[in-house]
């Protein structure tokens, strides 16, 4: 720290915004900060007083801010409204317009509709919208639309029902906008959809034209980031730059300062993201520096950069974005300063061969592992997930997006229409290649791994033992803290594996999916088998609910995948699951096998592409562990074909959970007909939980096979409002006049159940 006084005051705000909001971890931030000041220079101890001081009045005024316009739901927001737009954002569904209304409330509402012509930013506009509700999560790891608005500033989001524009005031944004629709033009003039949607996104940071598949193939490798306008897109832009500007034969300085000017322009053309102020601001003061007479040390610059963000806005600290961006930045200046390629031997040095090899393998691969170790941290707290490939993303795929930005920024700058088409020939070719071999490496199993969950004070202590990684060698205080930070990692995980085997017990968790099912068990050794994968005709519940809430849930992978029976509410989200998360088995009953629809069939060919074992699964099938084991009591594979096959939902997987003397009925859609076969039978039904049959339908759920199970609990999986107006009023009353109690997700989210020994545990997620 010592020499870099920026640093140690952006490492200080941050620590008072920290302390700020969760005060609990005040000592632990601000007590360090005091001892180490002592040994600073005078001036150091100054800058850090007028820092804590500037923080203080930093946070308060954001405080009041947010005080202002917090609290209001959407339905206060009156739907009629006049204000100016500030900004538009092109989306794959429309056009967003940011308003800032008359009132001070900042709106993001979306025109679905299409018009040969829309407003501009700076223009005034008078509208009636409608608001979206705005609901909390129900499923954890979900999308938190309430912490999405507050985090950009926005008061409700809708949709327009008509509006009225005229001509405004010019605002700079409005020449931005006509720019990057210039951009875009220029490049559909010669490029497909999908490379000018890649091209727009990399070189003026509008991502709405990229396919939804290429962004998830880049965010599962750990690409994502190239994506995303930043200090790598920064840093080509300037080089490229210096090249135009020391053609012209303009002075050093003349050159090194319009390449600044036109840098901190590229920062509003591109949206401002606090990478790309940070990256410009990292390539601005040391340029800057050096044209003083004043060399800027590469960590003082990222403390200016860092200062230069926080300060006029505070909410920064915790956007993911930044804290990835500053730390992988971070991590890159730390391992440099500890390369271990410096010390190679000159001789070898001098070599053309280690040379290409340093270059093209060594140094990615040392640059990716330092951001890896950097963002750790925040990806596991953020994300749970690591992604394994990414260092072989960097040195292949990185190479080939940065070679098309430059053929896409040379086709903008081209004067000639063909050498324009001959450029963008390139940048297609070059970006088609990128996608295809990030496809190859998101297709693998090991492309992204879940790790964690572990509570913010491990992960705070997993950051700082990788900052003092460089310093342990050489320093016995950060040998003794790295030690102390293992013991206390080993301590905690032996505390916790030991409460796990001396206190057992198995969970299941009914998932909060829309119309439709979607149930998680988790056996007393850590297995964990889900049943059904929810929906996807609307919205894909596999990719967008399931998978993340497997992975905030720190699941590595799932010992079996049950799909009940070949509807879509059942089996719509499991080609997702398949393709983005291990899964050891896939369960079917035998009929399944034959189902024609064609969906069914992608999902059971997605399977079999990925080497997943099928196992047909009926009555007398049995999965058993230690404390725990899983029954299928329906269907009987023994039935005639005819009957056996001629319903699917009569058909449909029952499975019986038991263990540590409790035990849970999961139904799928079985039909009355259904219980009435497994009422016949010998299999022993009676449990503790009943998960209804077809959603609470009034074809299932009979009064004698209700009686037969004894439930102390009905759970009940149905969408809000949904057109079956399921569950039906026959089966409430039902359950009523046997003093049944139920939870629907429709109105409880997700349903946790633990099983214990001694107790059965019910959350449901909204109370």
């Amino acid at each position: 720290m010592a020499g870099k006084p920026a640093l140690v005051s952006a490492l200080t705000l941050m620590a008072v915004y920290a302390s700020l909001d969760f005060p609990g971890y005040a000592p632990f931030l601000l007590i360090p900060i005091a001892v180490v000041a002592r040994t600073f220079h005078r001036s150091v101890q100054c800058a850090i007083l007028f820092t804590l001081i500037c923080g203080c009045v930093s946070h308060t005024a954001q405080a009041h801010r947010e005080h202002l316009h917090a609290g209001h739901e959407p339905s206060e927001i009156p739907a009629k409204a006049c204000g100016n737009i500030e900004s538009l954002l092109p989306r794959p569904s429309g056009t967003a317009f940011i308003v800032k209304a008359d009132s001070g409330y900042r709106l993001r509402i979306t025109e679905k509709r299409a018009f040969e012509s829309l407003p501009e930013p700076g223009d005034s506009i008078c509208f009636e919208a409608q608001w979206y509700p705005v609901t909390p999560p129900t499923v954890p790891g979900a999308f938190d639309t309430r912490e999405w608005l507050r985090s950009q500033g926005f008061a409700a989001y809708g949709k327009f029902r008509h509006w009225t524009s005229w001509r405004g005031k010019w605002t700079a944004e409005r020449s931005f906008y006509a720019f990057r629709q210039w951009i875009k033009r220029r490049f559909e003039a010669h490029l497909d959809p999908a490379e000018t949607g890649l091209l727009l996104g990399l070189l003026a940071g509008d991502r709405s034209g990229i396919p939804d598949a290429i962004r998830n193939d880049f965010q599962r490798t750990g690409l994502v980031h190239v994506l995303a306008i930043s200090g790598f897109h920064v840093v080509l832009l300037a080089g490229i730059l210096s090249v135009f500007l020391k053609a012209t034969r303009l002075p050093h300085k003349v050159a090194n300062l319009i390449a600044i000017a036109l840098l901190f322009v590229y920062v509003p053309v591109t949206g401002g993201s606090p990478a790309v102020k940070r990256a410009v601001l990292m390539f601005a003061i040391p340029q800057l520096g050096t044209m003083f007479g004043k060399p800027a040390n590469t960590f003082n610059s990222l403390g200016v950069a860092l200062l230069f963000i926080l300060l006029p806005d505070p909410s920064q600290l915790w956007n993911p974005g930044f804290q990835l961006s500053a730390t992988a930045t971070a991590g890159i200046l730390l391992g440099n300063s500890c390369n271990p390629f410096k010390s190679i031997p000159e001789g070898l040095r001098k070599s053309s061969l280690w040379k290409l090899t340093e270059g093209y393998v060594l140094s990615p691969t040392y640059v990716t592992l330092c951001a890896t170790l950097a963002t750790a941290p925040f990806l596991i707290h953020h994300f749970k997930t690591l992604s394994p490939l990414a260092w072989l993303g960097n040195i292949i795929i990185v190479p080939l997006v940065s070679w098309g930005m430059q053929a896409g920024l040379f086709a903008l700058l081209s004067p000639i229409e063909s050498l324009c088409d001959t450029f963008c020939a390139a940048a297609g070719f070059f970006l088609r290649m990128a996608s295809f071999l990030t496809r190859l490496l998101s297709d693998s199993s090991g492309a992204a791994i879940t790790v964690g969950p572990f509570s913010p004070a491990i992960l705070l202590l997993l950051g700082a033992l990788f900052a003092l990684l460089p310093a342990i060698r050489k320093n016995a205080v950060a040998k003794k803290f790295g030690l102390l930070c293992l013991l206390l990692f080993s301590a905690i995980f032996c505390v916790q594996g030991y409460m796990r085997i001396s206190h057992p017990s198995w969970n299941l968790t009914l998932i909060d999916v829309g119309q439709g099912d979607s149930i998680l068990l988790t056996t007393p050794s850590g297995k964990h088998i889900l049943v059904d994968s929810g929906d996807r005709s609307k919205r894909d519940m596999g990719k967008d609910v399931i998978v993340p809430f497997l992975r905030h849930s720190g699941i590595q992978r799932l010992d079996a995948l049950v799909i009940t029976h070949p509807d879509l509410d059942h089996f719509g989200g499991a080609s997702s699951i398949l393709r983005t998360f291990p899964v050891k088995e896939l369960w079917i009953n035998e009929c399944s096998r034959t189902e024609a629809k064609a969906d069914w069939q992608k999902t059971i060919a997605t399977a079999a592409d990925r080497e997943i074992p099928i196992r047909d699964i009926g009555r007398g099938f049995t999965w058993r562990e230690h404390h725990f084991e899983i029954q299928a009591v329906h269907p009987n594979p023994n039935s005639t074909a005819g009957l056996k096959c001629s319903d699917a939902n009569q058909g449909s997987i029952t499975l019986r959970a038991h263990g540590l003397g409790h035990s849970a009925m999961l139904t799928g859609d079985l039909t009355a007909a259904g219980e009435k076969e497994i009422l016949v039978s010998d299999a022993n039904i009676r449990s503790d939980i009943l998960k209804l049959g077809h959603h609470g339908s009034k074809t299932s759920s009979s009064a004698p096979f209700l009686d037969a199970v004894a439930p102390q609990l009905a759970l009940i999986s149905s969408g809000r409002k949904n057109r079956f107006r399921h569950p039906s009023k026959q089966v409430i009353e039902r359950l009523d006049s046997l003093h049944i109690p139920y939870l629907n997700t429709a109105t409880s989210g997700t349903v946790f159940v633990t099983f214990s020994a001694d107790t059965v545990i019910v959350e449901p997620m909204l109370k």
